[in-house]
């Protein structure tokens, strides 16, 4: 937990918990064991992370990530129960949970608007919305947003679209220059331009500034330099000028030219709409601390004399025969730039309004969130500008009432139950992943000391229990995958090889099959029709139409992805298991990821020679490693392999073809090539 809790609350976010509260006619949704889920806790999930989730047809989606965060956190409660150190770190965070309703929320996807601001907008202008196929306010809430913005701001906006098209039907250019009514200092400037053996920023005088071809101004109004810049002749970047003026001389050079730009006349409206509404976003959010820091009259305090002679005392003799009023200053900065000296817990570091807003207990609270290699980065200045932020964006938060729909409880359980779920990963660690202790003790007797030749078996609970519990053949196919020639046999010594290697495939094999105990520990129930049918995620005939129906499709990718998951599903099942191997090399093959096809056939024809696919696998191995990998000193061997072992094969012709090309040095491939070639001719 120390490592992210210095950081915004919202990467804690990734998996919602859903289930917070119910309010008014919040619609159940679906029941998760003896948790229910509201349509509120979809729709807060779409807040937290609108990509995807948001996106229209990923509606089960999100229920599914909620359903899946549900069941673990229903085991989570029984197998730890309440953690008091997870609950005091909750307490401390609470002024960010706040400042991420402010910042995230209400600045950054309302644009200032409240909720309700928003849904009575949606509801007034639906049919603006439709084309977007915006259902609610949280569908397309950032559309929503930038639409009330523009509806609200006509004549802000209409100045920007003024200035905007002014600045794209005209030609643009920047300049170096130097105007004067000393001839002789123009001079002097431009042959320094010229001679290019000092910077810009060291000629004296000189001048960098963007002009307008449609806006003259400056030294544009001078003729003559308009139509150097702009006339039919124009300069081209890098050349130099000097102009004598009716009353005063210039000396300039083209740093950069910028043609006008073209905006179709049928969506000039939208795109410099969309560019208000995203300009006024970014400006609202980076002024934003400012304002705040203004509005509640934020003061850093300096630090006073007591605190200044106590660091003196304790390091007189680092400052000699020095008066402390000749070294306050050197002391007051090192106490700024050095959190690690610490004062008195209760010394105020920034005041709002004359009272008190960060205390140094604060500072080392948060010192203590960070790992200690990313301390050195945090001064204390540093970290008080940062808790002043959020406690500033917390002040706003309350005051716009956005908790009043639940908002920030919704945040604080967010974070809550995302501390418990990595208390739960820690935990299962711990017991060695439900593996029994002597089975974990007779694996760390037998071979331990040279799995983690520096590890007591404490340390190494976890490693041990994903060991024992990680079936033989699951070992074999990745041990073949990355040695498909070894001749080793011994299981331990292939265990030993791989384990290291492969631990986050093993560990992440056994939690699929954890879970998919656990759905049916909390069996899940939709309410709503509207998520109905839902696919069930761990039935592998299930998957294996999936993985099909994407393949239909093309979608290589993720039929790839769903046979991974199959094969993590079906360790204990030889046939099925095989088949997901088989399938893997197949996709990779049509992916033209040949290498990774090569060792998955590899790994393949060891485990199972004998099977159905293994003269399948056996062809395209060879085949592959000829044709793409280019390398016959193996295609040939699997070769003759293959006509030793299938002489009745359908594929066998063309195998004795492979070989006699092979032998003859690509002779015969290069022959019927020429004949192909002549007869098209």
């Amino acid at each position: 937990m120390k490592k992210i809790v210095a950081f915004p609350i919202i990467v804690l976010l990734g998996v919602f918990w859903g289930c917070l509260d119910k309010q008014g006619e919040d619609k159940l949704v679906a029941k998760v064991g003896a948790e229910n889920i509201y349509a509120s806790d979809v729709d807060f999930l779409k807040r937290i992370q609108p990509k995807p989730y948001a996106t229209p047809g990923q509606e089960k989606a999100a229920l599914e990530n909620i359903i899946e965060s549900l069941v673990i956190f229903q085991e989570t409660k029984q197998l730890i129960g309440e953690d008091s150190v997870i609950e005091n770190r909750i307490r401390d965070l609470e002024d960010r949970f706040w400042a991420q309703a402010y910042g995230d929320f209400f600045l950054t996807q309302n644009l200032g608007f409240s909720d309700e601001r928003l849904q009575d907008f949606f509801q007034k202008n639906r049919k603006i919305f439709l084309a977007d196929s915006c259902k609610s306010v949280d569908n397309c809430r950032e559309r929503v947003a930038k639409a009330l913005l523009i509806s609200e701001n006509a004549d802000s906006l209409k100045r920007y679209v003024k200035k905007q098209l002014l600045d794209a039907q005209s030609a643009k250019v920047e300049l170096a220059y130097v105007e004067a009514s000393d001839s002789s200092s123009v001079r002097k400037a431009e042959e320094d331009l010229r001679a290019q053996k000092i910077s810009l920023e060291q000629i004296p005088g000189l001048k960098r500034e963007e002009f307008l071809s449609k806006a003259p101004r400056g030294i544009l109004a001078i003729d003559s330099v308009y139509h150097l810049l702009f006339g039919k002749d124009s300069l081209a970047v890098g050349e130099i000028r000097f102009v004598r003026g009716p009353q005063s001389f210039v000396a300039f050079k083209v740093l950069l030219r910028r043609a006008p730009r073209d905006l179709p006349e049928d969506k000039q409206d939208s795109i410099l709409q969309a560019n208000f509404a995203s300009d006024w976003a970014a400006f609202l959010v980076s002024k934003n601390d400012s304002v705040l820091e203004s509005k509640y009259r934020l003061r850093y305090e300096p630090i006073i004399t007591s605190e200044i002679r106590k660091y003196y005392e304790v390091h007189k003799d680092s400052f000699g025969d020095s008066p402390i009023d000749s070294v306050a200053r050197q002391i007051e900065n090192t106490l700024f730039k050095n959190a690690e000296v610490e004062l008195d817990s209760d010394y105020v570091l920034a005041t709002v309004g004359g009272k008190p807003l960060v205390l140094e207990k604060d500072i080392q609270k948060l010192k203590l969130e960070m790992p200690e290699r990313f301390r050195i980065q945090y001064p204390r200045r540093r970290c008080v500008m940062m808790l002043a932020g959020w406690k500033m964006k917390a002040l706003a938060a309350k005051e716009q009432g956005l908790d009043n729909d639940g908002l920030v409880r919704r945040i604080r359980e967010s974070v809550r139950r995302s501390f418990y779920r990595n208390a739960f990963a820690g935990r299962l660690a711990e017991l060695g992943f439900f593996a029994s202790e002597a089975t974990m003790r007779s694996i760390y007797e037998r071979i331990g000391t040279r799995l983690y030749p520096n590890r007591d078996f404490a340390s190494i609970r976890g490693e041990l229990g994903i060991f024992a519990q990680t079936h033989d053949r699951e070992f074999l196919y990745e041990y073949y995958l990355l040695y498909p020639n070894s001749e080793v046999t011994d299981l331990d010594s292939i265990k030993l090889a791989v384990f290291p290697q492969k631990t986050t495939i093993f560990s992440r094999n056994w939690f699929e099959n954890y879970r998919r105990d656990l759905y049916k520990k909390y069996p899940v129930q939709i309410e709503d029709p509207a998520y109905l049918p839902r696919a069930d995620l761990f039935s592998t005939q299930n998957l294996m139409l999936i993985a099909d129906s994407m393949y239909q499709n093309q979608n290589l990718v993720g039929a790839y992805i769903t046979w991974k998951r199959i094969m993590s599903l079906s360790s204990s099942d030889d046939s099925l298991f095989a088949r997901a191997a088989y399938e893997l090399a197949e996709l990779d093959l049509e992916r033209e990821k040949y290498k990774e096809a090569d060792a998955e056939f590899a790994a393949y024809l060891r485990l199972w020679p004998q099977s159905a696919l293994a003269e399948k696998s056996l062809f395209s191995r060879a085949f592959l490693l000829h044709e793409y990998l280019k390398n016959d000193s193996l295609a040939l061997p699997l070769f003759l392999q293959f006509q030793q072992k299938y002489p009745k094969s359908e594929m066998i012709e063309s195998v004795n073809w492979l070989v006699k090309d092979i032998q003859s040095g690509g002779k015969l491939g290069e022959e019927l090539l020429q004949k192909i070639s002549e007869q098209e001719e």
